[in-house]
């Protein structure tokens, strides 16, 4: 089939979880369909990426640039669409679109995330497929609930209330919805779209990560923490973990290290890293399954839920203990002690990493088990089950 795909981030570099979801799935995909990407960008050099997706027919950019700009956010104050949505209503965009469309024969759209949709020209009569990497607004109420300055928060609230009108008002109008967990495609059937949302979960390369086995060093643990810091569960997470708990983690083990992995860190925390001989930053690794391959556990306090978490799969696919929230496993099919080590508390992150240091055999059973459940998410089956959605959507099945 002829797939124009429409997303919200440019699928290279591998920075985000949400680019490697695209990047992978649109590589499976490649291998049955002819897709063109239409992306958005947030600096000229992203559009330099697209020699590493030689894969597709072809890729086009938009710049968007950064989200905090008076034009989107006065577009949010001035009409019903939230800050978030008014950042990809896009007429060069649409213009982009509408001119693939009068040119080529495509069987279906697919966009990714919802918030795009703006950019969609309303002629469009050609099935519309919405790929999904959380329920957005609740990511953002929960933010908004616990993070946000009083004085902000009714202002916060107001547009989340707006991202949540317009969220659901797309699922409604999309022929198919494509969830990234069970608990997420639980509330989008709860809003009447029932046999619209297949479930495709956010994979792994099981050949690229492989399990090492690992004697921990009870003395010098050294824990890992990754993410893009942009997105404001990891920055929310990197606070708490900084502040709450790894001040109690030093009491207990004065030659622990934590790496900390990923782009967009605050300034603000760069500069307090800097000053602990305990942490080391890097913005950027070539590889995150080097980084995995040294460090004795991930230790990811997650207190916003959605999805599933990609730090952790490939934690789980490269044998890493994990230590995290019950928001961090939502979505996947794992137990306390069974495959993962969940605490909630930093008392509870202390007492973990305590266990983790004295059962090296009980560590070593979990990790594998933890590989085990991992492995049916290699993206070749996510890929099929993509397949499946296109297939049906576009008139194939």
């Amino acid at each position: 089939m002829n797939i124009l795909f429409i997303s919200a981030i440019f699928p290279y570099p591998l920075h985000s979880g949400g680019q490697v979801r695209i990047y992978h799935l649109l590589k499976e995909l490649s291998q049955k369909h002819t897709i063109t990407l239409l992306s958005f960008i947030r600096d000229p050099k992203e559009a330099e990426a697209s020699k590493h997706l030689p894969f597709l027919k072809a890729t086009h950019t938009i710049m968007r640039g950064k989200a905090m700009q008076p034009k989107y956010l006065a577009k949010a104050a001035l009409t019903d669409l939230p800050w978030l949505l008014s950042t990809y209503e896009n007429e060069h965009m649409k213009k982009l679109i509408q001119q693939e469309l009068d040119t080529n024969t495509y069987d279906l759209i697919h966009i990714e995330p919802f918030y795009v949709y703006p950019s969609v020209p309303k002629s469009v009569n050609i099935p519309l497929v919405v790929g999904e990497h959380n329920i957005e607004y609740a990511v953002y109420e929960k933010y908004q609930q616990s993070m946000l300055p009083k004085i902000v928060s009714p202002l916060a609230s107001w547009d989340v209330g707006k991202m949540k009108s317009w969220e659901e008002k797309i699922w409604k109008k999309a022929t198919a919805i494509i969830a990234v967990s069970e608990s997420d495609k639980a509330v989008m059937e709860r809003l009447g779209n029932g046999s619209k949302v297949t479930v495709v979960e956010n994979g792994v390369d099981t050949k690229e990560f492989t399990v090492s086995k690992k004697n921990i060093d009870s003395k010098r643990p050294v824990f890992l923490f990754t993410g893009n810091f942009s997105w404001m569960p990891n920055k929310e997470s990197i606070e708490v973990l900084l502040h709450t708990i790894w001040p109690k983690v030093l009491e207990n083990f004065p030659e622990a290290t934590l790496h900390i992995v990923g782009k967009n860190l605050p300034e603000a925390l760069q500069d307090e890293v800097k000053l602990l001989s305990s942490v080391v930053y890097k913005s950027h690794v070539e590889r995150i399954q080097d980084e995995l391959l040294i460090c004795d556990a991930l230790i990811a306090p997650m207190a916003i839920g959605g999805g599933t978490k990609f730090k952790i799969i490939e934690s789980f696919a490269a044998g890493v203990p994990v230590i995290t929230t019950k928001e961090g496993i939502m979505g996947l099919p794992v137990r306390d002690g069974e495959q993962v080590l969940i605490a909630d508390s930093s008392d509870d992150f202390v007492k973990k990493i305590q266990y983790l240091c004295s059962h090296p055999k009980e560590i070593q059973i979990m990790v594998q088990k933890a590989r085990i459940v991992v492995e049916q998410y290699d993206w070749k089956e996510m890929g099929k089950k993509m397949d499946g959605v296109w297939e049906k959507v576009g008139g194939k099945v």
